[in-house]
């Protein structure tokens, strides 16, 4: 497990995560209303997170690498366009939808990496391969 946490992607969509919650705490006077929006607005990079944990294999790791910076490039640019360049009374409520209008591009990318970790799982079987995953 601990090869895994130490993972390039695991790395990156950890700092993702953690820039987005410092943003959101920082629009937020109550540090519950930050706390509120974290599940709506970074909700897909902690889906990305748990499959990098679980998808060692080099062609899994390069697509969700991408797609996470992909989503920490989308959330930068709702969230600068929702706070500080088109500034309204009800900014607020676009945090609720960032996730969700993700999602046609996350889903593909997380269900492309399942797929490509399964084929290489049994490839690694066939070959005879020591397994990456081993049971803990």
């Amino acid at each position: 497990m601990k090869q895994r946490v130490k993972s390039p992607v695991f790395l990156i969509t950890a700092f993702l995560i953690l820039i987005g919650t410092f943003a959101l705490m920082s629009e937020s006077d109550p540090m519950a209303g930050a706390l509120f929006f974290i599940p709506f607005a970074l909700g897909p990079l902690f889906i990305s997170l748990a499959i990098s944990l679980y998808s060692p294999y080099r062609s899994c790791q390069i697509i969700l690498g991408v797609s996470s910076v992909v989503y920490g490039v989308w959330f930068s640019f709702v969230f600068l366009s929702a706070f500080y360049w088109h500034i309204d009374a009800q900014s607020a409520i676009t945090l609720l939808f960032i996730g969700i209008y993700s999602l046609p591009v996350m889903i593909p990318c997380w269900i492309v990496s399942l797929v490509l970790r399964n084929k290489n799982s049994r490839k690694a079987e066939q070959v005879g391969a020591p397994n990456p995953l081993p049971a803990e």
